[in-house]
């Protein structure tokens, strides 16, 4: 398209914007085909649009072919994931006290049934769908609120996340942090302003532990919140064992084996700068390096190494960062997932302990099993898995959304055929 063919488009975007905006009533998209259950995710190909003159993330009224109310939601013509709905009630308003209420009811989850606050101060505030907030997550750490954005819509109503948010967590410092590959689908930057001084770093505290937490730089919100009662059981099954960490990111399971006793622990990461701040972490909790050792490496590497030279371990954990962020790099994913846990399995001693984990949403729990089973078939062992978990249950997932259960944990002892 040439430069005045597209400048031409956008001053008709333009003026069919400001038409919308004059009607003073929500904008309206319809159905091409019949949606089939109550997903919350209405996909483009779905539309009879694209309504390019609805500026992403704006509020819309969606219809069926028949002209039925569907719901109500964010549209962005730009994502594949076109219109979140956020009520089917055509009576209820998305405003201001839409997003208090369900940031409050959030919150309720988090204190008054769960009670996190007790104990911890790093946890999830708000899951996303799960808490009817679609493309929001927002986690506590220490002083802070970690925003992370999924979608233009949350974007468009920050203002009102945030009043939202400052109402349950009056003193709390907010930052917001946009998902790279989340701008490039949605197609509009998602940033937020620049955080103050205090709020680049936090020191959290997770029952008896204590992590350095980079709010800016870290990971996803900069701390994994959701492994937090999978931290607290391979603490239990920790003591008197010799202990591998692999993708172990700032350190949380191999802190938590130390502290529950590991007569050894190698905690093992690719990222530079996470090997840094999971040193700094086992300083800041007492451990001594007869205990613990923070490695710089690859994890496939390290392992191979390891079984090359006959090395063994009692307790090996797996925990790698989303593999696949769309379908068509799924059998990639599996392939990996089965190669790194044949190399766990080969490096535990008879009857030692795997954790096997995948945050991969995309790939389900009967495709991650599937994976270690075929690792198990190519190295010859038996895996007697004894349990299989998921996210803390501050990360509720909505029934008719099950990619919401994204995580798989999979405990299991390991024997040689």
């Amino acid at each position: 398209m040439t430069t005045r063919r597209r400048q031409e488009k956008e001053l008709q975007t333009y003026y069919k914007r400001q038409e919308v905006l004059k009607t003073g009533r929500l904008p309206r998209v319809e159905l091409r085909s019949t949606r089939h259950g109550n997903h919350p995710w209405v996909y483009r190909r779905m539309l009879a649009g694209p309504y390019e003159e609805i500026e992403p993330g704006s509020l819309v009224d969606a219809y069926s072919r028949e002209g039925a109310f569907v719901g109500r939601g964010f549209y962005n013509a730009n994502s594949e994931i076109a219109l979140r709905i956020l009520t089917q009630d055509y009576e209820e308003k998305i405003d201001a006290d839409w997003f208090r209420k369900a940031i409050a009811r959030a919150v309720n989850l988090r204190h008054e049934v769960l009670k996190l606050n007790a104990e911890n101060d790093a946890y999830r505030v708000v899951h996303s769908e799960g808490d009817g907030l679609s493309g929001l997550v927002v986690d506590r750490l220490a002083h802070c609120l970690v925003l992370e954005l999924f979608s233009a819509g949350i974007h468009k109503h920050l203002d009102l996340v945030t009043a939202g948010l400052k109402e349950q967590f009056p003193e709390a410092e907010i930052v917001v942090r946009a998902d790279h590959r989340s701008e490039k689908y949605e197609g509009v930057k998602m940033d937020g302003p620049a955080p103050s001084e205090k709020a680049r770093t936090a020191v959290i505290r997770e029952g008896n532990k204590k992590f350095n937490v980079d709010l800016r730089k870290g990971h996803k919100t900069g701390f994994f919140v959701d492994q937090r009662e999978n931290r607290a059981r391979i603490a239990a099954l920790s003591a008197g064992e010799d202990v591998f960490d692999g993708f172990s990111y700032t350190g949380g399971f191999g802190i938590s084996a130390a502290l529950g006793g590991a007569k050894s622990v190698e905690a093992v990461d690719l990222d530079e700068n996470v090997v840094a701040l999971a040193e700094q972490n086992r300083q800041l909790n007492g451990i001594s390096t007869e205990v613990m050792k923070c490695v710089h490496g690859n994890v496939f590497d390290v392992l191979r190494t390891h079984r090359m030279a006959d090395r063994k371990f009692t307790r090996v954990i797996l925990d790698p960062a989303k593999l696949a962020i769309s379908r068509h790099e799924i059998p990639k994913a599996l392939s990996a997932y089965a190669d790194m846990n044949k190399l766990g399995m080969q490096c535990l001693k008879p009857g030692g302990v795997l954790l096997s984990c995948s945050c991969t949403g995309l790939i389900s729990e009967e495709e991650f099993l599937g994976a270690l089973r075929a690792a198990a078939l190519e190295a010859r062992m038996e895996l007697q898995v004894f349990l299989v978990t998921g996210a803390s249950p501050d990360h509720p997932w909505a029934m008719r959304m099950p990619e919401g259960r994204y995580l798989k944990a999979v405990f299991s002892r390991v024997f040689p055929l």
